[in-house]
């Protein structure tokens, strides 16, 4: 909870000058740069989390990996803001959070669909298209395989459950029986 509204916080003022120089995507793509960097050498965001080092060491790593990446001076400045605040350790969150503020920006829906089985790309661009249709905006998919659903599919946009299990229908045909409606 508290890593959550942390990581809004950040991502909002970032995004919010972002927004004014109207470079807000490029700053979003510099964050994941980083963000991927950190995650492939997990030793350089251990010494810039840990207490042990002096934040003057932890200056010169941040500069070097500023240089590295030739990041902006914006996102330069955010990076070595959260150095200092000792927030790095939610720069995940961070980008997570930045990235939803692009794509309301933009007008681009989330929607999280739990599949029974890998979808292939002709289906996931059906899934989009037809998901755009129904709620009039952009869809990014992010879709994770939930072999339980035993067939089908269920999506969540936002509030917005639609239900298409096989597991689902099951379970309503059981309960369906149980109060003698089958007939």
């Amino acid at each position: 909870m508290i890593r959550t509204i942390i990581a809004q916080k950040y991502a909002r003022g970032l995004f919010a000058v972002g927004k004014e120089q109207g470079r807000f995507q490029e700053f979003g793509e510099e964050l994941k740069r980083v963000g991927a960097f950190l995650a492939a050498s997990p030793e350089v965001l251990e010494a810039l989390e840990s207490p042990i080092y002096p934040p003057d060491l932890k200056m010169e790593i941040v500069e070097e990996v500023i240089k590295g990446l030739s990041l902006d001076e914006e996102v330069a400045r955010f990076l070595r803001l959260l150095v200092e605040k000792k927030r790095i350790q939610y720069i995940q969150a961070i980008i997570e959070a930045y990235d939803q503020l692009v794509d309301e920006e933009l007008g681009i829906v989330r929607a999280e669909v739990r599949a029974a089985f890998s979808l292939g790309e002709e289906e996931k661009g059906r899934l989009s298209e037809t998901l755009k249709k129904l709620v009039g905006k952009e869809v990014k998919l992010q879709v994770s395989e939930d072999p339980e659903l035993i067939g089908g599919l269920v999506v969540r946009i936002g509030d917005l459950v639609l239900d298409g299990s096989v597991r689902t229908q099951l379970e309503a045909f059981k309960e369906s029986i149980i109060r003698g409606e089958v007939a």
